[in-house]
């Protein structure tokens, strides 16, 4: 017990001394939330980011994880407020809630207007196909290469026109209007394999009810340059809370050295697909580089 409030005296020192280092503005959230032992974060309502579970309570790769890194620094009461995506950095803005995570996506557009965290998940294409994978599928190198195989995507989706990108042919690919159509499609024979994304894919899989079908891992989706085409998320800031974003990071690095995030990933349907590399960080993604 002793040992366990020291530790956290030093976590909170650290905090202190953070706030301390830089302008006031950027202090005033972390100092607020060291100070009230309490954060509040906005989440859409989306499986496996962040949702609303049957027993009311936040659940979600982001909610469990902030909870950890909260947990770290004696912050006892983290409250999630559920919004609609689009809300998210607007309501953040606003001063609703401190951060917003969900799945938000590390975009140079968007790191204009906020920061990130480092990224915490690589998100790509994934498939869905028919449990034990028996055309073995890991690629859409392996649909290119063998005409039997039958794809599905959704129309206009970035999933899609990036099977077309990696060469699948057109012919090979039929659009379907949403997943539990191509989920349908899959059991009933007229496909095999649907491409989505991974997130996607991990969240339809949570349901026990669903039979007959899995994910294919590995895989590998597109790739230009040398580099697969992903999605990196991260946890997003208020441009002038460089403080309280330092602070997450030091606890988001301790996650990952000691296998939090990993065992959180599993927990949520992600696969090592899903994987940050170190080299990717967030001001690399900034920059246009990933």
């Amino acid at each position: 017990m002793k040992a366990t409030l020291l530790k956290r005296l030093a976590g909170l020192a650290a905090i202190t001394a953070i706030c301390s280092a830089g302008p006031a503005v950027q202090a005033d959230t972390l100092q607020t939330i060291v100070k009230e032992h309490k954060v509040t974060i906005g989440i859409h309502n989306r499986q496996p980011w962040g949702f609303r579970a049957d027993d009311g309570k936040a659940a979600g790769f982001h909610p469990d994880l902030i909870r950890a890194a909260f947990q770290r620094i004696g912050v006892t009461q983290v409250d999630f407020v559920i919004t609609e995506f689009g809300a998210l950095i607007p309501g953040m803005s606003a001063g609703r809630f401190d951060m917003v995570a969900s799945g938000i996506a590390i975009t140079p557009e968007r790191c204009k207007v906020v920061i990130f965290s480092e990224p915490d998940l690589a998100v790509g294409d994934s498939l869905i196909v028919k449990k034990g994978n028996p055309l073995k599928i890991h690629s859409y190198d392996d649909i290119k290469a063998n005409p039997k195989i039958r794809l599905t995507g959704g129309r206009g989706t970035l999933n899609s026109k990036n099977a077309l990108d990696a060469g699948v042919p057109a012919s090979q690919l039929t659009y379907l209007g949403d997943a539990q159509a191509m989920l349908s499609a899959i059991l009933a024979d007229r496909v095999d394999a649907a491409t989505l994304s991974a997130p996607s894919v991990a969240g339809l899989l949570q349901d026990p009810r669903l039979q007959g079908v899995e994910r294919a891992a590995p895989f590998t989706g597109l790739v230009r340059d040398g580099v697969p085409s992903m999605m990196y998320t991260a946890i997003a800031f208020r441009a002038e809370d460089t403080a309280l974003r330092d602070a997450y990071n030091k606890q988001l690095a301790a996650l990952k050295a000691d296998g939090t995030v990993d065992k959180l990933r599993a927990k949520y349907g992600f696969t090592d697909d899903d994987k940050v590399n170190d080299a990717v960080t967030t001001a690399k993604v900034c920059a246009g580089q990933y």
